[in-house]
Order: structure tokens, then C-alpha cells, then sequence
């Protein structure tokens, strides 16, 4: 990962001044995107980018995707978010960042695939999960985290769960793996109690514990038995009692089990 070049606080008076300078594309493009419930284009992105950057300088990964449109997307999440939590950024600034990290987000395909927003209101990070690794004295393990959450929040993260007994237990895993699971969540652990329904060794087994398809084939042999079918004349289509337990609960496969939770 690069690094921006050292500074004591970013400068927002430069900032502000080039802001001003990309007003009108900026709002343009946002304005575009509420119309059109999206994120913002690229040309957008990058004139954001090319604002922030200039809080931290033209080493900076944002100063680069401002004027190129390409950088990493680690060293740019560390650096907008440096900027998000700053505690002298305006609402402003926090918006364009909103929609700057969005907009990554989507490109990059980091997102959980499960937001929070009002789709008539700009995005907000902390209202967006994405996916992400997070190296423990265990195992990698892949979890979801508010957009927001910057690289020490991750560590201090780390350290929170490794306190916890359940996260070295597959179950645990399997949850955290759920992409509507915040693993930051302050409830996480009783969210994992009120919502862990069981382990199993295939689907079907899960389907035969968690439906009632074991009573409906009792009731479809007994149907046959009084019409002098044979047993084999009728049966129950398995691949959609599947698909609507699927509805009720998320499956998660973990260390060769599958775990099973309420939706």
C-alpha cells in the first residue's frame, strides 16, 4: 500500500478551493445520480477526487485517481476515510465523500450486496457493508463491515473478536460471512444467538429438520395408500420444498457442515 506524504492535518483550505473549482460538474453529477438512483459516474469521481486530494497533496492516492482515474483502491479508502473522521471535516466534505466511496465500492465490487439507504437521499458509508478479510491469530476470515470503518477501527475490530469465545467456533464464522452480518455491530454476539438455528451435513438433511417434509410425505403415501397408488406414483418436487426454506433461512457452508440461520 502507498502512502500519502506525512502531514500534520490535512489542508482544507485547498480543499475547499478546488471544490469550488469542480462546483458545477461535481453537482452535476450527483444531481444526475439521484435522478437516475445510481451511483456517480466516473468523469464525477474523479473531480471529487482530484478536491480531496488536494487536503493531502499531490502524492496523494486521491490527487492520482483525480488526475488519471486509476489508483489502489486500499490506499484510496484509507485516505478519504483519514479525511471522513477528521474531526474538522465539514458535512460537505463528508458528502462528497460519500459519494466518492460509493462509487468505488460499486466499481470495485467490494459491497456486500446489502445496503440501508433511501435510494431518494445521497448514500451515506456508515449505511453501506462492505467485504473485506481480516487476518487473526486464527485464520483469514471474511467478514462485512460499515464502509466507514477505517484500518484502525479494523484492528481495534480484530482485537474485539478475538476476545470472544464463539469466533473460533465455524458457527460463528459461518455468521460473520452473512453479507447483512456487521461484524462491528455492538450486538453481534447476541444477534449470532438469536439467529443460529443449527449445523447439518447437507441440505437435505437441513430441509428435512427445518420444514415439514418429512410429515407431507407420510400424508402423500397415505393419499396414494387410499387412492391404491403405488408409493411411487406421486411424490413431493424437493428442488422447491429447497428453494422456500431457502427463503426462510441463510445457509452457509463452513469446514465441510452447513450452518443455518433465520433471516
Amino acid at each position: 500500500m502507498r502512502l500519502a506524504p506525512e502531514r500534520m492535518s490535512p489542508n482544507w483550505r485547498r480543499l475547499e478551493v478546488a471544490s469550488h473549482r469542480f462546483e458545477h460538474p461535481i453537482a452535476n453529477g450527483i444531481a444526475a445520480a439521484l435522478a437516475e438512483h445510481r451511483e456517480v459516474d466516473h468523469d464525477t469521481a474523479r473531480c471529487i477526487a482530484h478536491a480531496l486530494g488536494r487536503a493531502l497533496g499531490r502524492e496523494s492516492a486521491l490527487a492520482e485517481f483525480g488526475r488519471t482515474g486509476e489508483s489502489t483502491y486500499l490506499d484510496l479508502r484509507e485516505e478519504y476515510l483519514r479525511l471522513y473522521t477528521d474531526e474538522d471535516a465539514t458535512a460537505e466534505v463528508k458528502e462528497l465523500i460519500d459519494w466518492f466511496g460509493t462509487y468505488l465500492i460499486d466499481k470495485m465490487g467490494t459491497g456486500s450486496g446489502r445496503t440501508y439507504q433511501n435510494e431518494h437521499l445521497p448514500p451515506k458509508l456508515d449505511r453501506l457493508l462492505v467485504r473485506t478479510t481480516l487476518t487473526t491469530s486464527g485464520r483469514p476470515v471474511t467478514v462485512h463491515v460499515p464502509a466507514s470503518l477505517d484500518a484502525a477501527g479494523m484492528e481495534q475490530l480484530i482485537v474485539r473478536l478475538e476476545e470472544c469465545d464463539e469466533f473460533f467456533g465455524p458457527a460463528f464464522r459461518a455468521f460473520l460471512a452473512l453479507p447483512d452480518v456487521n461484524a462491528a455491530a455492538a450486538d453481534l454476539l447476541d444477534s449470532f444467538q438469536e439467529n443460529y438455528v443449527g449445523s447439518f451435513n447437507s441440505i437435505d438433511d437441513a430441509v428435512y429438520a427445518l420444514s415439514p417434509l418429512e410429515d407431507w410425505e407420510i400424508e402423500l403415501g397415505n393419499w396414494a395408500d387410499d387412492h391404491s397408488l403405488p408409493a411411487d406414483a406421486v411424490h413431493l418436487n424437493i428442488d422447491y420444498v429447497i428453494e422456500r426454506t431457502r427463503d426462510v433461512y441463510d445457509f452457509v457452508e463452513e469446514g465441510g457442515m452447513l450452518y443455518a440461520f433465520n433471516k
